[in-house]
């Protein structure tokens, strides 16, 4: 009989330091240290306008990175638009090219043109320049040696020739500059138009990646809501993210004063399992009491309410969503 009493003290010690142990490695935040919940909320990828659903790269269930293509979406409006102007300035520079050939041969004509009374010239200024010679040579033994001081018409009729060829060759350079300087202002005037329709195609192609959606942060597919190929209107939800990471930590003060964790205190926030994956977090905010979730429900029959916390997170951390954190 003494035998079973003393088993029965042994029996009760193991129970009382076996709840001491439960109570302390689970039901810990009533020092300086309180509970709460990780979580983050899943968001919506909205079109930003009436588009076609080009293909759609996941599925529900995939875990996408930050910048990874969600879904390709396409506008037909957009896409006429873009080939408009595609033609447009096809058309412009072809209109540019061809209108420097005109140029260069509107001065290869004028050139061609005045060289055939240049070759006139110069074949009557070389015909003269004999005649004179022959009578030079044919007169030299009955003219005085002296040269006469005026010209005779033979020399005058030269200097005139040549006069005329220096005028001709003026009057052509003066036209080539004509067809130089209009050929300039209307290829400024074309590469201008080029320049402002290359911008708007920028711009409209911009757009056309813009129409595509993209991963924020890395997550996970919760939910699609269209189908390839579906036209879809503009704010219509396209599909939902769960990103993979918390961002906010919900503390509830039970039994505790809101001073504790004033608006803007920096905390740190830790896995409840898992002490060492820490981040630093900082007070944005109070909520209402309310009841505590499930997990931060002690195994008694009594509901617990605690004041709310919010505390945020920077994306880049260990915590997993819904997990139960420590923070002190």
């Amino acid at each position: 009989m003494k035998s079973q009493m003393n088993w029965f003290y042994v029996l009760i010690g193991a129970m009382f330091l076996t709840m001491l142990f439960i109570s302390s490695r689970y039901f810990k935040g009533s020092g300086d240290a309180s509970i709460g919940i990780a979580q983050s909320r899943e968001y919506k990828i909205n079109s930003d306008k009436s588009a076609l659903v080009k293909s759609i790269k996941v599925v529900p269930g995939q875990q996408v990175d930050e910048g990874d293509l969600l879904i390709e979406l396409t506008s037909e409006t957009l896409e006429i638009e873009i080939a408009k102007l595609s033609n447009r300035i096809a058309v412009l520079k072809s209109e540019r090219a061809e209108k420097a050939k005109l140029a260069d041969a509107e001065i290869s004509y004028i050139k061609a043109q005045n060289n055939i009374t240049l070759e006139e010239l110069d074949a009557e200024i070389l015909q003269t320049t004999s005649e004179l010679k022959l009578n030079e040579a044919l007169t030299k033994d009955f003219v005085s040696t002296d040269k006469s001081t005026t010209d005779s018409p033979l020399e005058i009729k030269i200097n005139s020739l040549k006069q005329q060829k220096k005028m001709h060759l003026m009057a052509q350079d003066i036209k080539i500059k004509d067809v130089l300087q209009e050929s300039t202002t209307e290829q400024k005037l074309l590469e201008n138009q080029i320049v402002l329709q290359e911008s708007e195609l920028e711009l409209m192609r911009s757009e056309k990646i813009k129409l595509n959606k993209y991963a924020s942060a890395a997550g996970v597919v919760k939910n699609v809501y269209v189908k390839a190929g579906e036209q879809v209107d503009a704010f219509t939800p396209l599909l939902e993210v769960n990103p993979k990471r918390p961002t906010t930590i919900i503390v509830y003060l039970v039994g505790k004063k809101s001073d504790v964790y004033p608006i803007g205190t920096t905390v740190s926030v830790a896995s409840y399992d898992q002490r060492r994956n820490a981040v630093a977090g900082k007070v944005i905010g109070y909520g209402s009491v309310s009841e505590l979730p499930e997990i931060l429900q002690k195994s008694t029959a009594t509901t617990a309410f605690g004041q709310e916390v919010f505390i945020e997170v920077p994306a880049e951390n260990f915590l997993a969503n819904g997990e139960k954190v420590l923070v002190r």
